[in-house]
């Protein structure tokens, strides 16, 4: 019979695998590459999780827990606001994070289980505290908002049909080159920010 701790290596294990796979080829990418790198059946995976969907939120669920990770630990560590929020954004940017495209869209809000809403609710409070605590500073630039955080990390971290380490190295190169521009300055961004709702309805797949 299975113990405790085999069923957390081997979710670790497919969550891993799952992460490699959706950052590589996206989220439409089929289970049975997820299996195969994780070493596992598909019907292993299946029952465990019983439709892509699930194992995608299982997914974001580990990369919001990384988020929140992150951000305590900056917030602890960093009495400057501004070396605390750059701290957040290179530590959820690095290797093996799993942030960014490895968050798979989002489902329809009444299929998202409490088991997500509770560490995403967390992981938005925290970013905001980040985000307005350097604001306040003047420190970071006054028009950015919670949500084009969360956007940004996607946009450094695109599908890269490429190993983890090099899309590390690429994330850190183009994080560097963003972080003058969140400074604050007179400026005004051009368009208006997303909130976390419009953020949120944007992430639904079309067609699935």
């Amino acid at each position: 019979m299975p113990t405790t701790q085999h069923a957390v290596d081997y979710d670790e294990r497919v969550i891993s695998a799952a992460r490699e796979v959706f950052a590589q080829q996206g989220f439409a990418a089929p289970v049975s590459e997820i299996a195969e790198l994780a070493g596992v059946g598909v019907a292993s995976i299946y029952r465990r999780y019983p439709n892509k969907r699930r194992l995608a939120e299982h997914v974001r669920i580990a990369a919001m827990s990384r988020v929140i990770a992150e951000a305590e630990s900056a917030r602890e560590a960093e009495p400057d606001p501004w070396v605390a929020f750059v701290r957040f954004m290179r530590g959820c940017l690095r290797a093996h994070a799993g942030i960014g495209v490895v968050l798979p869209p989002y489902e329809e809000s009444e299929d998202v289980s409490e088991e997500l809403t509770r560490p995403r609710q967390r992981m938005i409070e925290l970013i905001e505290e980040l985000v307005s605590t350097a604001q306040r500073a003047g420190q970071l630039r006054g028009d950015l908002r919670s949500a084009d955080v969360f956007l940004l990390f996607k946009h450094l971290n695109p599908p890269l049909a490429t190993d983890e380490a090099r899309r590390a190295e690429l994330r850190q190169r183009y994080l560097e080159l963003l972080l003058p521009g969140l400074r604050e300055r007179a400026d005004r961004l051009p368009g208006d920010a997303p909130d976390w709702d419009e953020l949120f309805r944007m992430c639904v797949p079309s067609g699935q």
